[in-house]
């Protein structure tokens, strides 16, 4: 692989941070995320000890007798997660739609008035009214 698009790339992240080195090299860091030319023709001179080092890694912990890591859990999309989006639409139509964390409740999620009777006794608790 030719090194003249390395360097040039190299050259304009020095001509776009004025020559501070710490600034160019985390704006080649980002373009190495995105541009994959690029991330090989840095990391290809080094690819043999990049490899030695991870198969050394994995080595050491097999022979401390590590167990291998878990892999990650696969995502299985069912038919039943459409019909969750349907019914969250049909509750929104409808004028009812669910509050957050109090779905499964059976109680009723309007505010109901208070009764006369309650008000009088919070207003006696505040001492703003004398009892009768």
């Amino acid at each position: 692989m030719s090194t003249t698009y390395t360097e040039n790339r190299i050259r304009e992240a020095l001509k776009l941070s004025k020559g501070n080195a710490l600034k160019a090299r985390k704006l080649i860091t980002k373009w190495c995320a995105q541009d994959q030319r690029l991330l090989q023709g840095i990391a290809n001179p080094h690819m043999t000890g990049i490899v030695a080092h991870a198969i050394e890694r994995v080595t050491a912990k097999i022979s401390r007798g590590e167990p291998a890591p878990i892999e990650e859990a696969v995502i299985h999309k069912s038919e039943s997660e459409g019909e969750f989006g349907k019914e969250l639409l049909k509750s929104f139509a409808m004028g009812a739609p669910a509050k957050f964390a109090q779905e499964s409740f059976s109680a009723p999620m309007k505010k109901k008035q208070a009764s006369q009777s309650h008000i009088d006794a919070i207003l006696r608790l505040a001492g703003k009214k004398k009892q009768s």
